[in-house]
């Protein structure tokens, strides 16, 4: 008999093959797409990095690893912006990428506890090199500091010419 994870097609000795991590004594501390009921933000969006305590409570559900909010002593969310078009100071933009880090932002304060929340920004440019978009960055500032949460934009150095 075969049985599934919910992914497309049979895994055969499924059973098995989880049975192994039910035995597990010891994980990583860093653990990515974490989430879960157990978190404010339910099981509709997921941390990309989360630091757990050292007395991790894991439990195994069909063959999924859950752990508890009350483990959590880091969460981590990167975006990366590719091009300086798409940030746009569009706060009512669903598809603006400055709605996505500051929906970003907004979930990692929903989390309470002494846990360090982090938002890391990567570019390819300088997002906020045409002066218009400084109220943007004075926004996710200002919406980062309210909820208690590290941003940190991460730019590459720009090109010196040579000539």
């Amino acid at each position: 008999m075969n049985e599934s994870s919910g992914a497309a097609g049979d895994i055969p000795d499924h059973r098995q093959y989880t049975t192994k991590y039910e035995r597990v004594d010891k994980i990583d501390r860093a653990q990515c797409e974490v989430g879960g009921p157990t978190f404010p933000f339910g099981g509709r969006e997921r941390l990309d990095l989360a630091v757990l305590s050292d007395e991790i409570e894991m439990v195994i559900d069909g063959g999924t690893q859950t752990f508890s909010v009350d483990d959590l002593d880091a969460a981590v969310a990167f975006k990366y912006v590719k091009n300086i078009n798409y940030l746009r100071y569009r706060p009512d933009g669903e598809n603006s990428k400055y709605r996505d880090i500051a929906d970003d932002i907004s979930r990692l304060a929903e989390i309470e506890g002494d846990v360090d929340r982090r938002c890391i920004v990567y570019s390819n440019y300088d997002l906020f090199r045409r002066e218009n978009d400084e109220k943007a960055r004075s926004n996710l500032v200002e919406l980062a500091d309210q909820g208690d949460v590290t941003l940190r934009f991460v730019f590459p150095d720009p090109v010196q010419d040579k000539w």
